[in-house]
């Protein structure tokens, strides 16, 4: 008797895992394009490359508010939160104290999936709203014009 192997193409390859590893490329590319996109929206949001070959999101007079930096399989996007924020996100597997400017309120999140993009779009605005200039706030609090 013969025995045959099934495999059905959602089972050989389940969702969230790259076999050939090409996709992953691609994959984070997007992530990074999602990130970059909601920070330029920002009012007087722009983008710089001071350190290297990684945007740095900027607001104002040359204040920092995040840069995503694609390495290890990960967008790693290091960004600012208030005490309460930063204490909640640190439950998360994917956040980590930020190096050289962790005590002065940063933190860096490895964004690998859905879940962790989301969290980190949303501090991305929390970010932008605590370096922003006064008059910006209203507008990202949906009050202004």
């Amino acid at each position: 008797m013969e025995a045959f192997l099934v495999f059905e193409s959602h089972l050989a390859c389940p969702t969230g895992r790259v076999r050939n590893g090409k996709n992953a490329v691609v994959r984070l590319e997007a992530i990074e394009q999602r990130i970059t996109e909601l920070a330029l929206s920002f009012p007087e949001a722009y983008e710089d490359r001071p350190w290297g070959d990684f945007p740095v999101f900027k607001v104002g007079d040359n204040k920092v508010f995040g840069w995503a930096v694609v390495e290890g399989g990960a967008v790693h996007v290091t960004l600012k939160l208030t005490a309460d924020e930063r204490e909640i996100a640190h439950l998360l597997p994917y956040v980590r104290t930020a190096s050289y400017v962790g005590r002065y309120g940063w933190i860096t999140a490895a964004v690998t999936d859905e879940e962790s993009l989301e969290a980190v779009l949303e501090w991305l605005r929390e970010s932008y709203w605590l370096k922003c200039p006064d008059e910006l706030k209203a507008a990202v609090e949906g009050d202004g014009p």
